[in-house]
């Protein structure tokens, strides 16, 4: 079988990655730029662009400045939801409000690390009614690794196994559209580099 030459190979590669919904990593050859392409990025259309980032619950206050920033572009300037890209990017504890409300109801100790006691995520119906309005909510994918120590009961925490059984969990629970990031910090670069103001929501 004959050699299939390296760009050709990072480029079926490429495709593959893409209809699984994946983001392409390789280490590229010398002299070549290796572009990174995650699902969201194809989203950043708007000419009006920002990113509300937290890893601190804060209430949810970086889902509420989303809605207060798309409300007040249209209320005192006119301009459309759509002529906006809007981001909200989570990480740390703040990943609690990605949580669909079977993980809420299943581990009580969510509802109180965030301080939102109760069974079911208080942020949900506010992401869903973002969502609809074109908001993009990113969860970092290194704290739903690291979602174990900070979000199951103590006697639980200590365990390697229920770490990782939860953080898949995690990734199977995630309310719907919620897209994960590797890590956080990289996509708030990746975000400004697409022209994507910067706004700290996170206390």
């Amino acid at each position: 079988m004959p050699p299939v030459p390296r760009r050709g190979f990072l480029t079926g590669i490429g495709a593959i990655s893409s209809l699984l919904g994946l983001s392409v990593f390789a280490r590229p050859a010398d002299g070549d730029t290796l572009e990174v392409t995650d699902p969201w990025m194809a989203k950043v259309t708007g000419k009006h662009r920002v990113v509300f980032h937290s890893h601190e619950p804060t209430q949810g206050q970086a889902i509420r400045w989303a809605q207060t920033f798309l409300d007040t572009q249209k209320v005192a300037y006119g301009i459309r939801d759509d002529a906006n890209t809007v981001i909200v990017g989570l990480n740390g504890k703040a990943i609690a409000w990605c949580f669909g409300d079977a993980l809420w109801s299943k581990y009580a100790t969510i509802g109180e690390v965030v301080q939102a006691p109760g069974n079911r995520n208080p942020q949900a119906a506010a992401i869903a009614s973002l969502q609809a309005r074109g908001v993009l909510f990113l969860a970092c994918n290194n704290s739903i690794r690291a979602a174990g120590p900070r979000f199951l009961p103590e006697a639980q925490r200590g365990s390697v196994e229920a770490r990782d059984a939860f953080a898949d969990e995690v990734r199977r629970s995630l309310l719907p559209g919620v897209e994960v990031v590797p890590s956080m910090v990289v996509t708030l670069q990746q975000a400004q580099d697409r022209g994507c103001r910067y706004i700290y929501a996170g206390g």
